[in-house]
Order: structure tokens, then sequence, then C-alpha cells
């Protein structure tokens, strides 16, 4: 289940459980939004993470909600701001704020994208502003070293936990409420879908059990060492 990470002190740092990721493919190769209207927007590592409401982790909900208003309420504290300055940008100005309704997110259609519509989203970067990928797990909980597999472990639609921090900014002269995704474990399962360092070690997972969909061949990484663990 979704909760605040304990090994960061200052509470804005979660561990969320069975999100399921969307644009994951700058997981891989650092790319700009799709929307992107800024001439001096530089490529980027991150992805979207869907909370769902329903379907088969749907018991995962509210733990994370829950989870991420807290961390939001203490990146916001940090920031010099009142605690619930996050309900003021959640509706008020959405897009100063990384965590959003997922009926937001429309195509130029104005249709709702895809696996978003009833759910709630956290858009994140990876580490140091999306210039460095966040580390990539298998479902072992393995250190993935191979960067061209990457898309093939965590692909659009997939569910996973993330370690995810909050932080609040004014680069470029807007106040907002962002974050950056310091680790990504894929349950390396569920369809496609189109479309600050913490520590972490292997006691921020779970153990997925095997079942007959997944076979106990080959890790998608090599041994992991006593290093492999640290940002």
């Amino acid at each position: 289940m979704g909760k605040v990470n304990e090994k960061d002190k200052t509470g804005r740092t979660v561990t969320l459980t069975r999100l399921r990721a969307s644009f994951a493919d700058s997981l891989q190769e650092a790319s700009l939004p799709k929307k992107n209207k800024d001439p001096n927007a530089k490529p980027s590592h991150g992805a979207n993470f869907i909370i769902e409401k329903t379907g088969p982790y749907a018991d995962h909900y509210e733990s994370n909600k829950a989870a991420i208003i807290s961390a939001l309420k203490a990146a916001a504290r940090e920031f010099k701001k009142p605690e619930d300055w996050w309900k003021t940008l959640w509706d008020d100005k959405p897009d100063n704020l990384s965590f959003r309704k997922g009926d937001r997110f429309k195509t130029e259609a104005g249709e709702i994208y895809k696996g978003y519509e009833g759910n709630l989203v956290v858009i994140a970067k990876g580490p140091a502003g999306g210039k460095k990928r966040p580390q990539i797990r298998d479902r072992f909980k393995k250190v993935l070293e191979d960067i061209t597999r990457i898309n093939d472990v965590v692909y659009n639609g997939t569910y996973c936990d993330a370690v995810i921090s909050f932080y609040g900014t004014d680069n470029g002269g807007t106040a907002r409420l962002t974050c950056s995704v310091e680790a990504v474990r894929s349950l390396q399962e569920g369809d496609r879908l189109g479309g600050g360092g913490v520590y972490v070690d292997d006691d921020d997972f779970d153990t997925v059990e095997n079942d007959d969909s997944f076979d106990s061949g080959p890790s998608t990484s090599s041994k992991p060492k006593s290093d492999d663990f640290d940002f």
C-alpha cells in the first residue's frame, strides 16, 4: 500500500504502489512533452503515474492518495507556504501541481486520455529536473542495468511501484509543487496503453509472488552489487 517513505525525514517522499505507467518512453530516452510550447525546453526523463480508482489494484487507491496529500503538505511547509496550498493549486492552478485529476488530460479533439478517466495522476520527472533517469527495477526488485531494455520492463500500461519526492519551486517565476521519481519497480503486467535523491533499497518494495504468467528465468539485470541500490 502507498505510504510516506520514512527514509526522508522531511515527509516529502512517498512509496506509491500498483500505479499504472503512462508516457513512460522517456524513462529510457529523454524527450520533450508532446504539447511542449517552450522553445528553451530541454528533453528530460520522466513519466506519468495513474492511480486507478477501479480495477485489479483499486484497494491501493486510498492509501496512495493519502500518502501523496501528506507529502504535498510537507512540501508546502518546507516551501514556506500553508500546508493546504496544494488544494488551491488543485482547484485554481492545476498546471502548477504535479498531482491532478485524470479527466484534465485530453487530446486535441477533447477526448480524455485512455486509462485516465475517473483516476488520479502524478506527473513526475526523473532526478535533477529530469536530467537523470530514476533507478529502474524489475518485478523481482533487481536493478536494470541495460538501459536499452527500460521500455521493455516499464512500458506504457504496466503496473508498477514508485518512490516519488514532492517539493516546491519557483523556477521560471511561477510557484508550484512538483515532484521527481527516484525509483520505479515494474510488476511487468498490465495491458499496454497508448501514448532530489533518496536512498532506495529492497524494503521500499514488497515481494511479488510468481504466477503462471512469469517464469523465474534470468533477471532483467545482472547480479546486483552492494552499491546498486544507491542513487
